[in-house]
C-alpha cells in the first residue's frame, strides 16, 4: 500500500505515516504497475504527484496515468509536473470552490502545455535537475544531522545523571495558554500554531498567520526568547511536542498551544530536548488523554511531569552543543537557501528551452 506525498512522491504508507492511515477495506483501491504516474486529485497544486516504483495498491483519491516513452521521458515530466511553472498552472486547472480543495481532472491536466526537446534532451535536462536535487538533499541531510546531535548529546547527559528527579513544574516560574483568537493574512503580530512547532524541538516560521492583540494582552499571548512552547492538543503522536524560543522577535502563539516560561534558556532547552528523548516520548503518550482523533495534555498535567534534575555540568555541555549547532546550522541553511535559489532558476530555464 502506498501514498503519494508532494516532498516524496510514492511512499509505503505504513513506513511514512508511522500509522495505518488507509481504510482497512482496500477493495475499492487503485491497482498501480512500476512506472505508472499518480497524483492527489485535489492536491497536485501542491505537488503531490510521484512515479510508482512496484506494483502497488493506492487509495482512489488519486488519479492515475501512464506516459507513452515513445514521446516523453518519465524523468524529465516528474521535474516538470513538480516545477513552479506547472504548480502555478494548476490554480487555473482546478476545479471546485474551497481553495486548496480544487480538484484536476486528467483531462484537465492534459491541457497543460508541456515543453517538448527530443528525448536525449530530455533526459540530459534531467540529469541535471536530479543532481541539483541531490545536493539540495545533502544540505537537507546535513541540518537534520546537526538536530540529531543535539538530542544524542542530551541522551548521554541523561545516561549519565543520577541526581534527583523533579517536576517540570518545580523548574518553571509560570505557564499560559494562547489566544483563542482568529488569525487571519494581516495583523501586527505573527502567531505560532502547533505546525509551527517541528517534531526536532524548532519553531518553523515559513508558514504564519497574524493577528492584533490589545495592549494589556501583548505580554500575556506573546513569547520572548528563552520561552518554551509545548502543544497540548494534536495526535497522540505529536502531543507534547516542544520548541524554545531562540530569536528575539515578538511572536504571538494559539490556543493549542501553552508557553512555559523558565528562570534562563537553558533550562527551557533542557525540558524541550527531555520531552523528545525516549522516555519523555513515552511520557507525552502516557499522560495524553485521548478525544476524537486527538489527544491533549493541559498545562497542569504538563507540569507534573518527573523529570531527572538537571545538573550543571549537564546544562553546561548541551549549551555548548546547542551553540555549536546554531552556527553550523546557520551556515547549512545559508548554503541551502543558495540551492534553492539554483534549482529554481535551473527549473525555469530547463522548460524555457534555455538549460
Amino acid at each position: 500500500m502506498y501514498s503519494v506525498t508532494k516532498h516524496a512522491g510514492f511512499v509505503p504508507s505504513l513506513g511514512y505515516f508511522k500509522k495505518q492511515v488507509f481504510s482497512r477495506d482496500t477493495s475499492g483501491y487503485l491497482r498501480v504497475t512500476a512506472g505508472d504516474f499518480a497524483y492527489a486529485t485535489i492536491h497536485l497544486d501542491e505537488g503531490s504527484i510521484g512515479i510508482a516504483p512496484e506494483d502497488a495498491l493506492i487509495s482512489p483519491m488519486y488519479t492515475v496515468f501512464r506516459a507513452d516513452p515513445a514521446l516523453v521521458d518519465s524523468n524529465y515530466l516528474i521535474r516538470f509536473l513538480k516545477s513552479p511553472q506547472a504548480l502555478k498552472a494548476y490554480e487555473r486547472l482546478g476545479q471546485g470552490a474551497v481553495h486548496r480543495r480544487k480538484s484536476i481532472s486528467l483531462a484537465s491536466l492534459g491541457t497543460l502545455p508541456l515543453p517538448l526537446p527530443p528525448l536525449d534532451e530530455q533526459r540530459r535536462i534531467a540529469a541535471i535537475l536530479d543532481q541539483a536535487d541531490e545536493n539540495l538533499g545533502k544540505q537537507r541531510e546535513a541540518i537534520g544531522l546537526l538536530d540529531g546531535l543535539v538530542d544524542s548529546t542530551f541522551q548521554s547527559v541523561i545516561m549519565s545523571s543520577d541526581g534527583p528527579v523533579v517536576t517540570i513544574g518545580d523548574l518553571a516560574l509560570s505557564s499560559q495558554y494562547g489566544t483563542a483568537q482568529r488569525a487571519g493574512a494581516a495583523g501586527a503580530f505573527p502567531i505560532l500554531r502547533m505546525g509551527n512547532i517541528t517534531d526536532a524541538g524548532r519553531i518553523d516560521v515559513r508558514d504564519l498567520k497574524y493577528i492584533d492583540l490589545e495592549t494589556n494582552a501583548v505580554d500575556r499571548y506573546t513569547v520572548r526568547r528563552g520561552d518554551l512552547l509545548f502543544n497540548r492538543t494534536n495526535s497522540l503522536e505529536k502531543v507534547g511536542k516542544a520548541a524554545v524560543a531562540r530569536s528575539a522577535e515578538q511572536f504571538a502563539f494559539a490556543g493549542y498551544l501553552v508557553r512555559v516560561r523558565f528562570p534562563d534558556a537553558a533550562t527551557a532547552e533542557y525540558v524541550s530536548a527531555y520531552l523528545r528523548t525516549p522516555a519523555g516520548l513515552a511520557l507525552r503518550r502516557g499522560s495524553a488523554k485521548a478525544a476524537v482523533n486527538q489527544a491533549n495534555i493541559n498545562a497542569k498535567e504538563f507540569l507534573r511531569f518527573s523529570i531527572p534534575a538537571p545538573t550543571s555540568y549537564g546544562m553546561q555541555q548541551l549549551e555548548r552543543v546547542l551553540q555549536h549547532v546554531e552556527l553550523e546550522r546557520s551556515k547549512h541553511l545559508a548554503a541551502l537557501a543558495d540551492l534553492e535559489t539554483l534549482f529554481a532558476s535551473l527549473q525555469a530555464r530547463a522548460f524555457r528551452g534555455e538549460l
